[in-house]
């Protein structure tokens, strides 16, 4: 724990948990005693993706109704959410935005709920004040008396999911030497569901999954794979031209790209989808920007002017989200080695159209 020093607001982070309404109740506590203000934060991972999803603004609604409870008139409540225009990844990112605004509102001091946790993440595996000690920021952690041990209905929900994957993927491979009935099998796939549940409810999301924006991902994905597929189809084709063309016409270049998406699930679509296409390859991505080699200028056109990103925005965020401009015409592209190095910022093509193109046109 660091020394509080005091002054200019209390910030409070927030994330779902057993202890959030208690860590809240603390924090206005200590604004309460010594004049502050309380200013409730909740990081969103986001980049051209969209609105907040609903279950980030219940949580702070219900973090914000907690502090006014708690709270005088005179006590002033702010509330906000963080990284919105930005892909926030590891707990070193969300840092720099808790950061950024405390320095934005005179801010010296965060109050942490001990069982604050990065998205999906076990708060143990991501632990923000092993940071929090090397940046000189006062903080403290709220002393909370909520039992520790008491799954959230997050948690709950994670556990279910991978439980089931987990029991189907059992049960699929026992089949295989026992009857699909068989006691034994259904008896250990239960045991290792269970296991797997325990262990990895924490570990195997970004994000809780919600049922409705998963089953229209699923849904979407019926039309993006063929899509895909064709877009694979024609980079080979192009590429076996080239390999066999006597003269090797080939101008490799190297392209930075930031992607407009806003989860680790869609950075790797996107960044795969990238690499599954002959003549082009993701080298390293930082968060949502991608180093990306292009073997030819054809195929760094269609990764600037958002050929696959399109499609992999359709398939995340819907069709609407599809029409965003590609990544030229938005200056989100930069040549950094190549025929195009020298120009900087990579400009869109004359032909490039700003919307549609996506795998449901």
């Amino acid at each position: 724990m660091a020394d509080m020093t005091g002054g200019g607001g209390v910030l409070v982070p927030i994330a779902p948990s057993g202890t959030l309404e208690e860590t809240v109740t603390h924090a206005v506590d200590l604004a309460r005693d010594d004049g502050d203000d309380v200013h409730l934060v909740r990081t969103v991972s986001g980049h051209h993706v969209g609105d907040v999803p609903t279950p980030d603004r219940t949580v702070l609604e219900q973090a914000e109704r907690r502090a006014q409870d708690a709270s005088t008139d005179a006590l002033a409540v702010t509330t906000a959410f963080l990284g919105t225009d930005r892909y926030v990844a590891g707990p070193g990112e969300h840092v720099e935005l808790f950061l950024e605004y405390a320095r934005e509102h005179g801010i010296e001091r965060i109050v942490l709920d001990p069982h604050y946790s990065l998205d999906a993440t076990a708060p143990t595996l991501q632990s923000l004040e092993s940071i929090l000690d090397g940046t000189g920021v006062a903080f403290e952690r709220a002393p909370v008396t909520s039992d520790s041990g008491t799954l959230t209905g997050d948690e709950l929900f994670r556990a279910g999911v991978v439980a089931a994957v987990a029991f189907g993927f059992y049960v699929a491979l026992g089949a295989t030497n026992y009857s699909l009935f068989d006691p034994f099998v259904l008896g250990s796939g239960v045991i290792t569901a269970i296991i797997a549940a325990a262990l990895l409810r924490n570990v195997a999301f970004e994000t809780t999954p919600s049922l409705g924006p998963v089953f229209g991902t699923v849904a979407r994905g019926v039309l993006f794979v063929p899509y895909l597929l064709w877009e694979i189809t024609k980079a080979n084709v192009l590429f076996a031209y080239v390999v066999l063309h006597p003269s090797l016409p080939i101008d490799p270049g190297l392209d930075r790209v930031d992607a407009a998406v806003g989860s680790g699930l869609a950075v790797t679509a996107f960044a795969n989808s990238i690499t599954l296409t002959p003549g082009t390859l993701t080298v390293d991505a930082d968060g949502h920007q991608l180093l990306v080699h292009s073997l030819n200028p054809s195929a760094r056109e269609d990764l600037v002017e958002g050929v696959h990103e399109r499609a992999v925005r359709y398939l995340f965020y819907g069709r609407d989200a599809s029409e965003l401009a590609g990544p030229a015409a938005r200056g989100d592209a930069v040549a950094l080695e190549g025929p195009a190095a020298a120009g900087g910022a990579i400009e869109a093509t004359p032909t490039e159209t700003p919307t549609g193109g996506g795998p449901d046109e």
